[in-house]
Protein backbone atom coordinates (compact mmCIF):
# COMPACT_ATOMS: atom_id res chain seq x y z
CA UNK A 1 0.00 0.00 0.00
CA UNK A 2 1.27 3.63 -1.02
CA UNK A 3 2.19 5.95 1.78
CA UNK A 4 -0.90 8.78 2.18
CA UNK A 5 -1.06 11.79 4.22
CA UNK A 6 -3.55 12.57 7.16
CA UNK A 7 -5.04 9.16 5.91
CA UNK A 8 -8.47 9.21 7.51
CA UNK A 9 -9.55 5.13 7.60
CA UNK A 10 -7.28 2.56 6.84
CA UNK A 11 -9.14 -0.84 8.07
CA UNK A 12 -13.12 -0.76 7.88
CA UNK A 13 -15.54 -3.00 10.07
CA UNK A 14 -15.62 -6.73 10.20
CA UNK A 15 -12.40 -6.77 7.10
CA UNK A 16 -9.15 -8.90 8.22
CA UNK A 17 -5.53 -7.87 6.75
CA UNK A 18 -2.24 -9.57 7.77
CA UNK A 19 1.22 -8.10 7.22
CA UNK A 20 3.26 -4.96 7.42
CA UNK A 21 1.63 -1.58 8.01
CA UNK A 22 3.81 1.77 7.84
CA UNK A 23 2.17 5.13 7.52
CA UNK A 24 2.20 8.81 7.70
CA UNK A 25 -0.53 11.19 9.49
CA UNK A 26 -3.36 9.61 10.70
CA UNK A 27 -4.97 6.04 10.48
CA UNK A 28 -7.74 4.45 12.00
CA UNK A 29 -8.28 0.79 12.35
CA UNK A 30 -12.04 -0.53 12.75
CA UNK A 31 -11.03 -4.43 12.05
CA UNK A 32 -8.53 -6.84 12.60
CA UNK A 33 -5.22 -6.41 11.60
CA UNK A 34 -2.36 -8.84 12.64
CA UNK A 35 1.49 -8.32 11.86
CA UNK A 36 3.52 -5.09 12.67
CA UNK A 37 2.81 -1.69 12.32
CA UNK A 38 5.45 1.41 12.38
CA UNK A 39 4.60 5.39 12.07
CA UNK A 40 6.03 8.63 12.48
CA UNK A 41 2.05 9.23 12.57
CA UNK A 42 -0.88 8.70 14.77
CA UNK A 43 -2.83 5.42 15.18
CA UNK A 44 -6.58 5.45 16.51
CA UNK A 45 -7.56 2.02 17.33
CA UNK A 46 -11.71 2.15 17.65
CA UNK A 47 -13.55 0.40 19.88
CA UNK A 48 -14.26 -2.58 17.08
CA UNK A 49 -10.65 -3.03 16.67
CA UNK A 50 -8.64 -6.62 17.21
CA UNK A 51 -4.79 -5.63 16.64
CA UNK A 52 -2.42 -8.61 17.08
CA UNK A 53 0.99 -6.55 16.33
CA UNK A 54 4.11 -4.95 17.47
CA UNK A 55 3.51 -1.53 17.45
CA UNK A 56 5.73 1.26 16.56
CA UNK A 57 4.04 5.17 16.73
CA UNK A 58 4.88 8.72 17.12
CA UNK A 59 1.16 8.69 19.04
CA UNK A 60 -1.60 6.19 19.89
CA UNK A 61 -5.33 6.12 20.65
CA UNK A 62 -6.36 3.25 21.64
CA UNK A 63 -10.37 2.00 22.55
CA UNK A 64 -10.24 -1.46 21.42
CA UNK A 65 -7.69 -5.08 21.92
CA UNK A 66 -4.16 -4.71 21.53
CA UNK A 67 -2.42 -8.42 21.75
CA UNK A 68 1.42 -7.02 21.04
CA UNK A 69 3.66 -4.67 22.81
CA UNK A 70 3.16 -1.02 21.80
CA UNK A 71 6.17 1.97 21.89
CA UNK A 72 5.29 5.81 21.01
CA UNK A 73 7.57 8.30 20.67
CA UNK A 74 5.23 10.85 22.44
CA UNK A 75 2.27 9.38 23.63
CA UNK A 76 -0.13 6.76 24.25
CA UNK A 77 -4.09 6.90 25.62
CA UNK A 78 -5.70 3.55 26.45
CA UNK A 79 -9.41 4.88 27.15
CA UNK A 80 -12.65 2.43 28.21
CA UNK A 81 -12.86 -0.41 27.21
CA UNK A 82 -9.68 -1.14 25.81
CA UNK A 83 -7.97 -4.39 26.82
CA UNK A 84 -4.55 -4.31 26.25
CA UNK A 85 -2.17 -7.34 26.32
CA UNK A 86 1.72 -6.24 25.71
CA UNK A 87 4.50 -4.07 26.97
CA UNK A 88 3.81 -0.07 27.19
CA UNK A 89 6.07 2.25 26.71
CA UNK A 90 6.28 5.82 25.78
CA UNK A 91 7.25 9.12 27.62
CA UNK A 92 3.38 10.19 28.11
CA UNK A 93 1.00 7.23 29.05
CA UNK A 94 -2.51 7.92 30.25
CA UNK A 95 -4.74 5.29 31.29
CA UNK A 96 -8.48 5.39 31.59
CA UNK A 97 -10.71 3.53 34.25
CA UNK A 98 -12.05 0.34 33.57
CA UNK A 99 -9.82 -0.38 30.78
CA UNK A 100 -7.37 -3.78 31.14
CA UNK A 101 -3.72 -3.47 30.82
CA UNK A 102 -1.51 -6.95 31.32
CA UNK A 103 2.25 -6.31 31.13
CA UNK A 104 5.03 -4.00 31.57
CA UNK A 105 4.66 -0.32 31.47
CA UNK A 106 7.30 2.48 30.76
CA UNK A 107 7.34 5.52 31.05
CA UNK A 108 10.68 7.34 30.11
CA UNK A 109 12.13 10.88 29.00
CA UNK A 110 12.95 11.56 25.27
CA UNK A 111 16.85 11.21 24.93
CA UNK A 112 18.61 14.49 25.37
CA UNK A 113 21.48 15.14 23.04
CA UNK A 114 24.47 12.87 24.57
CA UNK A 115 22.47 10.78 26.88
CA UNK A 116 22.84 7.18 25.76
CA UNK A 117 19.82 5.97 27.99
CA UNK A 118 16.67 7.23 28.94
CA UNK A 119 15.41 7.95 32.72
CA UNK A 120 11.91 5.87 32.99
CA UNK A 121 9.83 4.70 35.48
CA UNK A 122 9.32 1.01 34.89
CA UNK A 123 5.84 -0.72 36.51
CA UNK A 124 6.08 -4.63 35.81
CA UNK A 125 2.40 -6.24 35.19
CA UNK A 126 0.36 -3.21 35.80
CA UNK A 127 -3.15 -4.36 35.52
CA UNK A 128 -5.99 -1.41 35.52
CA UNK A 129 -8.50 -4.53 37.19
CA UNK A 130 -8.46 -7.47 39.12
CA UNK A 131 -5.38 -9.59 38.58
CA UNK A 132 -7.36 -12.46 38.50
CA UNK A 133 -8.12 -11.45 34.42
CA UNK A 134 -4.61 -12.52 33.94
CA UNK A 135 -5.70 -15.76 33.02
CA UNK A 136 -7.74 -15.18 29.70
CA UNK A 137 -9.53 -17.15 26.69
CA UNK A 138 -9.81 -15.01 23.53
CA UNK A 139 -10.49 -16.07 19.97
CA UNK A 140 -11.74 -14.75 16.56
CA UNK A 141 -15.29 -16.47 15.04
CA UNK A 142 -15.58 -16.78 11.44
CA UNK A 143 -17.90 -18.36 8.77
CA UNK A 144 -16.42 -21.30 7.98
CA UNK A 145 -17.15 -20.97 4.13
CA UNK A 146 -16.63 -17.05 3.91
CA UNK A 147 -14.05 -16.28 6.69
CA UNK A 148 -15.85 -13.01 7.71
CA UNK A 149 -16.16 -12.44 10.92
CA UNK A 150 -19.20 -13.27 12.93
CA UNK A 151 -20.65 -10.47 15.33
CA UNK A 152 -23.22 -10.97 18.22
CA UNK A 153 -22.14 -14.75 18.57
CA UNK A 154 -23.22 -16.26 22.19
CA UNK A 155 -19.78 -17.90 23.53
CA UNK A 156 -20.24 -19.98 26.50
CA UNK A 157 -17.52 -21.47 28.56
CA UNK A 158 -18.68 -24.09 30.98
CA UNK A 159 -15.53 -26.15 33.31
CA UNK A 160 -14.52 -25.05 36.25
CA UNK A 161 -17.40 -22.60 36.73
CA UNK A 162 -19.39 -21.11 33.78
CA UNK A 163 -18.79 -18.41 31.85
CA UNK A 164 -19.88 -16.32 29.08
CA UNK A 165 -19.80 -13.37 26.86
CA UNK A 166 -20.39 -12.01 23.08
CA UNK A 167 -18.06 -11.85 19.75
CA UNK A 168 -17.88 -8.13 18.73
CA UNK A 169 -18.49 -6.62 15.01
CA UNK A 170 -14.89 -8.09 15.02
CA UNK A 171 -15.83 -11.65 15.52
CA UNK A 172 -13.45 -11.18 18.44
CA UNK A 173 -14.42 -12.93 22.27
CA UNK A 174 -12.59 -12.77 25.34
CA UNK A 175 -13.74 -14.47 28.76
CA UNK A 176 -11.54 -13.84 31.80
CA UNK A 177 -10.93 -15.13 35.52
CA UNK A 178 -9.89 -19.07 33.96
CA UNK A 179 -9.41 -22.02 36.64
CA UNK A 180 -7.36 -24.58 35.42
CA UNK A 181 -8.38 -27.12 34.35
CA UNK A 182 -10.84 -28.36 31.18
CA UNK A 183 -13.12 -25.76 29.56
CA UNK A 184 -15.66 -26.64 27.00
CA UNK A 185 -17.01 -23.91 24.09
CA UNK A 186 -19.96 -23.80 22.98
CA UNK A 187 -20.76 -20.90 20.20
CA UNK A 188 -24.01 -20.15 19.07
CA UNK A 189 -24.74 -17.85 16.01
CA UNK A 190 -28.01 -17.08 14.22
CA UNK A 191 -27.94 -18.83 11.15
CA UNK A 192 -25.10 -21.14 11.94
CA UNK A 193 -24.50 -24.60 13.64
CA UNK A 194 -22.95 -24.77 16.57
CA UNK A 195 -19.64 -24.85 17.36
CA UNK A 196 -17.32 -27.04 19.95
CA UNK A 197 -14.17 -26.91 21.27
CA UNK A 198 -12.04 -27.95 24.06
CA UNK A 199 -9.36 -25.99 25.58
CA UNK A 200 -6.96 -27.21 28.61
CA UNK A 201 -6.17 -24.17 31.03
CA UNK A 202 -3.26 -24.93 32.56
CA UNK A 203 -1.44 -21.55 34.38
CA UNK A 204 -1.87 -18.25 34.05
CA UNK A 205 -1.75 -16.47 30.54
CA UNK A 206 -3.29 -15.78 27.53
CA UNK A 207 -5.01 -18.95 25.84
CA UNK A 208 -6.01 -18.45 22.01
CA UNK A 209 -8.95 -20.76 20.36
CA UNK A 210 -10.32 -19.40 17.02
CA UNK A 211 -13.55 -21.28 15.69
CA UNK A 212 -15.30 -21.40 12.18
CA UNK A 213 -19.22 -22.26 12.14
CA UNK A 214 -20.77 -23.84 9.65
CA UNK A 215 -24.00 -21.96 7.92
CA UNK A 216 -27.47 -23.71 8.40
CA UNK A 217 -28.36 -24.87 5.02
CA UNK A 218 -31.76 -22.52 3.41
CA UNK A 219 -34.77 -24.66 3.47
Amino acid sequence: MKKREHVTAFLGKGTELEGRLSFHGTTRIDGHFKGEISSDGTLIVSEEAMIEATIHTSNIVIYGGIHGDVTADNRVEIHAPSKVFGNIQAPTVVVDEGVILEGMTRVFQPKKSGETESAGIVSDDYVTSPSSTLTTLYGIITDQETGSPIKNATVNCNGVGKRKTETNASGFYELGNLRDGTWELKIKAKGYKKGRAEVEILGERRYEQNLELAPKKKK
